[in-house]
């Protein structure tokens, strides 16, 4: 009996050992990490933004932009995809993401809500298309 249970032991602490080393080893983890977050902001964003509250899409507006632009270094110094034509359109999304959040913060800095939330709402389409360029990369 204490043989069986001390196997069961090892045997669990053998699995849970090895499944973080796993995904550790995943190149693209922090790329992934950073496009999840970059689109939760953005949905924030719309959320809070929606019910009429300007001062948050400029707050979680603010964050989203600091992410994208850890990602765009991030992309220009570790290409997460082999070939040009990926890593250009990476950088084009990028882009774009930062082109619309920026617009996003500074309409509703101004009080306008509603055209922060549709700038948010560009930003976070492109946003949601990042990170299924990531979630295709293998």
């Amino acid at each position: 009996m204490q043989k069986v249970s001390l196997f069961s032991i090892l045997s669990i602490f053998l699995i849970f050992s090895l499944a973080p080393a796993e995904s550790a080893d995943d190149p693209l983890r922090e790329f992934r990490q950073l496009s999840n977050e970059i689109y939760r902001y953005s949905q924030d964003m719309i959320f809070h933004g929606s019910e009429g509250h300007a001062d948050e899409i400029v707050r979680y507006g603010k964050k989203m932009i600091e992410r994208a632009e850890k990602l765009m270094k991030e992309v220009d110094a570790r290409p997460p995809s082999k070939t040009k034509e990926g890593r250009e359109k990476m950088k084009r999304t990028l882009k774009n993401i930062l082109q619309k959040g920026h617009e996003a913060v500074r309409l509703a800095a101004q009080s306008h809500t509603a055209d922060a939330v549709a700038a948010a709402r560009k930003a976070s389409f492109q946003a949601k298309q990042l990170r299924q360029q990531f979630q295709t990369l293998n």
